[in-house]
């Protein structure tokens, strides 16, 4: 894919702009359940100009352990809301079933046996799945998989390029790092589509560069709690080592920078990076850590939303939609930090038109 980064860099500016919106209501609408329940449909009771569909939509997230899924949900919702509004659609679904891979199949042989027009998926696994959404396919019901997709020609896939992510993120360390030096890897969520691709773009940049060794890697799950627990033992391990770099796909950037001076590094000194978290902003803009964020952005599932929908009301539409990646660094790190968010928050929670008409107090934990 070629990165319209100089659009992105300026669009994804105006994100402290676009925090400044407030909710007019609650776009509540949709229920969530734990693996293995019955997903109930709702009614379409909103009334709207024009004309209605009874399309009802489903969307089956697996892991939800970090803030990232937790913005991607709300932001589905609160999408999907308006579009029932609307009269687009006449219900919708949420359903986290962990990251079993099975226990997600059994949630989506629900969706299927509840009649719904079409799936959404973030998938545990991309071959475990497989089956189980062509089966939905054939069945007449459109599957978009997107954030970790599925290797299907049958269903449609809506993400950025996780394999460039991946090349972006080692290639500015290099860069950084002038190919010399000791860094620790910390990776996403075993197994999925996302990790596979980064992992690969990682291997894909650091095999140019013989002078950087990486002394340990590990699985931060793209989240503060997990990435703490792994850099504190990895830095443990390493005891003495000089750490030059950290080579992070995201989403436990502040953990990472406790880890560092807990254990007497100063984290100025390391070049870092990381993804589109409020947390890193901060960090690099206040606290001087030289870092580089990728972003995946959450809305994601808005816009695979807005593929099935087109699906289904019959446009010709490809089969890979892929989403420009968000980049920043600490040398424009102002521009992104968002001061009334907290450090989980991920910034580019929409694009700079604000395509999907969200409320930031609609996406926010918390809010109903």
């Amino acid at each position: 894919m070629k990165l319209k980064t100089g659009k992105w860099m300026a669009a994804l500016a105006s994100v402290s702009l676009l925090a400044t919106v407030t909710a007019c209501g609650s776009t509540s609408g949709s229920s969530s359940n734990a693996a293995g329940g019955s997903p109930q449909p709702q009614n379409n009771t909103s009334g709207s100009s024009g004309a209605k569909h009874e399309w009802k939509i489903a969307l089956s997230n697996s892991y939800i352990g970090n803030s990232w899924r937790s913005e991607m949900v709300k932001i589905f919702q609160s999408y999907a809301a308006q579009k029932k509004a609307d009269g687009e659609i006449s219900s919708y679904f949420v359903s986290s079933s962990g990251n079993d891979p099975q226990a997600q199949i059994n949630e989506i042989r629900n969706m299927i046996s509840q009649g719904y027009n079409a799936i959404l998926v973030d998938a545990a696994s991309p071959t475990a799945l497989k089956p189980i959404l062509d089966q939905a396919a054939a069945r007449g019901i459109v599957v978009v998989a997107f954030d970790n997709t599925v290797d299907s020609t049958k269903i449609y896939n809506v993400n950025t390029d996780q394999l460039q992510f991946g090349k972006i993120q080692a290639q500015w360390l290099a860069d950084q790092m002038h190919g010399q030096g000791n860094i620790l890897e910390i990776n996403g969520v075993e197994g999925t589509t996302v990790d596979r691709d980064r992992q690969q773009g990682y291997q894909d940049v650091l095999s140019k560069y013989p002078g950087i060794h990486v002394l340990q890697k590990g699985y931060g799950k793209w989240d503060e709690a997990a990435t703490s627990v792994l850099m504190n033992n990895m830095l443990s391990a390493q005891q003495g080592k000089t750490i030059n770099g950290i080579l992070s796909q995201g989403g436990g950037e502040v953990a990472t920078y406790k880890a560092l001076n807990q254990n007497h590094i100063d984290p100025s000194k390391v070049y870092m990076t990381g993804e589109f978290t409020n947390g890193f902003f901060r960090l690099m803009s206040k606290d001087n850590v030289k870092g580089f964020a990728v972003g995946q952005p959450p809305y994601l599932s808005a816009a695979s939303l807005d593929v099935a929908l087109e699906v289904l009301n019959g446009k010709q539409v490809s089969k890979s939609v892929m989403i420009p990646l968000p980049q920043g660094s600490y040398k424009d790190a102002s521009k992104f930090y968002v001061s009334s968010q907290p450090d989980d928050f991920f910034v580019d929670w929409t694009d700079a038109k604000n395509t999907y008409n969200l409320k930031l107090n609609d996406i926010l934990p918390g809010n109903k």
